[in-house]
């Protein structure tokens, strides 16, 4: 079975890691940021989990001078030369919003054309800003930094818009049920339409959906400021608006499917359940889980609380961040939502002695397939 473009990507990924530490610094891998376009991955410094954002971007930026927030994007060998045309221009986009970016592509593709000698005479004719990263297709460990991207003037301010929130290696969730994002998206056309040119509708939005939906579901609730940040990551980070409020094309045919199968239709249910796994990271998240558990020891199998921990620690030599918190079985949080609300994507029990996360592959096999076939209008490699 051949490897999709999220799971090649991922593999350059931390390749590069592996091999140009030097270059990029002390960072973590994630899919995730909260604007669009949105990069295959990103590398972001490892101190942003325990720091504020603004300090940290103040001392890579202006102290250390290595661990920059970098963008990149990926290019598999199985599209026409077109397509790597429009990585150059995606390269470029997120040169607005990341301190430096870069497009990865292969040495060949399927049809035996010199990718990288084609792209890097456009970079270096027209004096671009990204940098340029190439790969072998038959061994995507052999991964050359053929251009370096250069670094530009970006303030703290504007990094930390972009990526809010983003402290793990997968999209954030609390709460949030798939009828409520549908929800959102209806508020969030609804404002759009009556807007003025460049208003930020964010907090118009959220206080609709606060007042018209979730209210009904908190009525107690006094940390009302707390569940909506929980609202506005989860949609920043699976890509469904920009930082205007306005909805993205993601969210926009997302809506369009809401309307057609019905927000509360387990269909629609499993839309939602893809955008999480493949737009939040966490089908990477799920299969790295998976890898892991099946090299660990009985007795690190043993509870709950030893192999979060030895997962944890593991996932995190990889350069892959995850929350202990979010795992937590006895709470509603990721096994608990995966299992009630995301298509049953982890079964009860789950955690199983012995076994780990009680994952349902046959389940998330087929809503990645039927996903696919959704959004085949919008997704190309």
């Amino acid at each position: 079975m051949s490897l999709t473009h999220d799971e090649m990507a991922d593999i350059i990924a931390h390749t590069l890691l592996k091999k140009h530490r030097e270059h990029f610094g002390n960072v973590f891998i994630s899919p995730v940021s909260s604007d669009f376009p949105r990069p295959d991955f990103i590398f972001l410094p490892v101190e942003i989990r325990k720091k504020s954002l603004k300090k940290v971007f103040e001392e890579v930026l202006e102290k250390e001078k290595k661990s920059y927030p970098t963008a990149f994007e990926f290019k598999t060998p199985y599209v026409h030369k077109h397509e790597y045309i429009k990585g150059i221009g995606q390269a470029i986009a997120y040169n607005a919003n990341f301190v430096r970016s870069y497009l990865i592509v292969p040495e060949y593709n399927m049809e035996g054309i010199d990718v990288i000698s084609f792209v890097h005479e456009i970079a270096e004719k027209t004096k671009l800003s990204i940098g340029l990263i190439s790969y072998d297709p038959n061994d995507l460990e052999k991964v050359e930094i053929v251009r370096n991207a250069s670094i530009l003037a970006l303030t703290p301010e504007s990094l930390e818009e972009t990526i809010r929130g983003v402290t793990r290696s997968y999209a954030y969730w609390r709460e949030t049920k798939p009828e409520e994002v549908y929800k959102f998206l209806k508020i969030a056309e609804e404002e759009s339409l009556k807007s003025s040119p460049g208003e930020d509708l964010r907090n118009k939005i959220l206080h609709r959906l606060w007042k018209e939906v979730l209210v009904k579901r908190f009525p107690r609730t006094r940390r009302i400021s707390a569940f909506l940040l929980n609202y506005r990551l989860f949609f920043s980070h699976l890509g469904l608006w920009d930082k205007s409020g306005r909805l993205t094309p993601l969210g926009k045919y997302t809506l369009i499917q809401g309307d057609r199968f019905g927000e509360d239709s387990p269909t629609f249910r499993d839309i939602i359940a893809y955008l999480l796994l493949k737009y939040g990271g966490h089908y990477t998240l799920l299969r790295k889980i998976y890898l892991e558990q099946k090299k660990m020891s009985d007795d690190e199998l043993s509870s709950w609380e030893t192999w979060i921990e030895v997962l944890e620690n593991r996932l995190s030599e990889r350069n892959f961040y995850i929350s202990r918190e979010d795992f937590k079985v006895g709470f509603p949080r990721l096994p608990y939502a995966y299992s009630k609300y995301f298509g049953g994507i982890v079964s009860e029990p789950y955690f199983v002695k012995g076994r780990g996360l009680n994952i349902n592959w046959i389940k998330i096999i087929e809503i990645l397939d039927k996903g696919r076939r959704i959004y085949s209008p919008l997704e190309t490699d």
